[in-house]
């Protein structure tokens, strides 16, 4: 029978080309490793090496033999990375960074599925700003990142792109919902409760006011989504937000929304992202592609 050991000795010397090198990798005796070539060619019934001036050369049996074991290393390597996939399944942990928009409702909705399937993994889910989601993932601080509108960066592997374009959100009832869509030229005479400048989203509306030398009138800021769609759903004031924000509340009739028709608006997205340099664990890689589908089912 082929023995693990002895065929990873012979593929040592079949990869440098020496038997002493070999040796000096396994940490035995040159005499000892040859007498276990010599058993090998004996027990194939076959020459494995030939030695030539410039070390130990394959024979044809030999590199037909050698490419066997490479083959085979990859295959437990696959069985392995497979095992260990199903042992993080059980006792994994996920690191996620997110921006507050999708905690709404879809990252809450596809955490409930995922625990539901597999009750052993952890969860550490981390809420910020897209920047700082960009700069969490690409440190290797967390797996997976949700970010709108993430910033392009090398450090950073974009896996699917949701669309979001930003909506004008308000009361149900409100005047400025007589035309149906809107742009933020039209928008002058209202007055806004808007995110801060640690948000992708106010990002967006500063830009579009820019693009469009519109000025809004912002009466309210703040870090809190909950707290600005609570005032809008109470008041006059209106506010920008991508539908997976406030979807719940139009579907609750608490509040309303008109598509932005300026361009800058329509483009936004929220980003999953992971990092460039590291494959994600085998539990990050299962919730990514519970995250993914849902994406596309919901949103495409």
């Amino acid at each position: 029978m082929l023995q693990p050991h002895v065929l990873k000795y012979f593929a040592d010397v079949a990869r440098n080309g020496s038997l002493r090198v070999a040796a000096d990798l396994q940490d035995i005796a040159p005499s000892a490793l040859s007498r276990q070539i010599s058993q090998l060619e004996k027990f194939l019934d076959a020459k494995l090496f030939v030695r030539t001036a410039k070390g130990m050369q394959l024979t044809e049996v030999g590199r037909e033999l050698f490419l066997f074991v490479e083959e085979s290393n990859r295959g437990v390597e696959a069985l392995l990375h497979r095992i260990e996939d199903i042992d993080e399944l059980r006792h994994g942990a996920v690191r996620i960074a997110t921006i507050e928009g999708a905690t709404t409702s879809f990252l809450p909705d596809v955490l409930a599925r995922f625990s539901a399937s597999f009750p052993g993994i952890k969860f550490e889910v981390v809420v910020c700003g897209s920047n700082d989601v960009a700069h969490r993932v690409g440190r290797g601080e967390s797996e997976i990142g949700l970010a709108f509108n993430c910033p392009s960066r090398e450090d950073v592997i974009l896996r699917a792109r949701i669309a979001q374009p930003l909506n004008l959100v308000a009361r149900p009832g409100h005047p400025v919902f007589q035309d149906g869509e809107t742009s933020f030229s039209q928008l002058k005479n209202f007055q806004f409760a808007l995110p801060n400048r640690r948000f992708g989203i106010r990002r967006l509306i500063d830009q579009t006011m820019h693009a469009t030398q519109s000025e809004l009138t912002i009466a309210f800021e703040s870090d809190s989504l909950q707290l600005i769609k609570q005032l809008v759903s109470q008041t006059d004031m209106l506010t920008c937000l991508p539908r997976i924000v406030f979807e719940r509340e139009v579907s609750n009739q608490t509040l309303a929304a008109i598509p932005i028709k300026d361009a800058i608006c329509s483009a936004a997205s929220i980003d999953i992202i992971t990092q460039q340099s590291r494959t994600p664990s085998g539990a990050a890689r299962k919730f990514l592609a519970m995250l993914l589908d849902t994406a596309k089912s919901t949103y495409s």
